[in-house]
């Protein structure tokens, strides 16, 4: 029984994510581009923004501040997405 109940569940939850990624919100996408400003990168130079610390602190303030538990883990998802790993 609990079978049965699991695995739509991944499913859904999967595609929630997944429905995420496709489109970031407007509250990620605007966190994203200030931080990408802020650590003098454009916001898809993965090269840049993986590894900088700027990029990475002024996302997570920007997001704290602004953004809902679901945008901050659409962007965890975003970040191991782009740049191979969860983010520190």
């Amino acid at each position: 029984m609990k079978l049965t109940i699991f695995f739509p569940l991944a499913a859904f939850l999967t595609w929630t994510v997944a429905d995420c990624l496709d489109e970031p919100s407007a509250c990620l996408t605007k966190c994203i581009n200030e931080a990408a400003g802020v650590a003098g990168c454009s916001a898809t130079d993965y090269v840049c923004t993986c590894p900088s610390t700027a990029f990475k602190d002024t996302l997570g303030a920007c997001m704290k501040a602004s953004c809902t538990a679901e945008d901050i883990t659409a962007a965890g998802e975003l970040h191991k997405e782009r740049c191979g790993s969860a983010p520190e």
